[in-house]
């Protein structure tokens, strides 16, 4: 008898192990898909600007990055009124950052790109805000 309840513990107290450990997992997948891929190109552009690689951080902002803000409006135009007002400014601030990020590496200027990078990452944290 005394078995059988160890059986049954060890039992519900490794279901609650896995059910704990996929809670993490389950808050980035209930992120969109456009929002998960704009995450990947922030980090990848965090790199590039840590590497104080000017030229390549132009590029990746004009070439990948190039299309954020319609992707942005895209997504804003699958949502209640609420969050698409919400997804919209920041997609207009995300554009505004981008572009300030653009001008300050064209000019070499590392605090002002390293500046609107964060701008950029606090951007981003808010629109995972509205998602979760």
């Amino acid at each position: 008898m005394i078995c059988r309840w160890r059986s049954v513990l060890l039992v519900a107290i490794l279901t609650l192990g896995l059910w704990l450990g996929s809670l993490s997992v389950q808050a980035a997948a209930g992120l969109p898909r456009e929002l998960q891929q704009l995450e990947q190109q922030v980090e990848r552009l965090q790199s590039l600007v840590e590497a104080e690689d000017w030229l390549e951080i132009r590029s990746y902002i004009h070439g990948p990055m190039g299309l954020t803000r319609k992707t942005l409006t895209g997504l804003a135009a699958t949502l209640p009124d609420k969050q698409k007002r919400e997804v919209l400014r920041l997609a207009k601030e995300m554009g505004r950052s981008l572009e300030q990020l653009d001008f300050a590496a064209k000019a070499y200027d590392q605090p002002e790109v390293e500046a609107a990078q964060a701008k950029v990452k606090k951007t981003l944290q808010a629109l995972e805000a509205v998602f979760s």
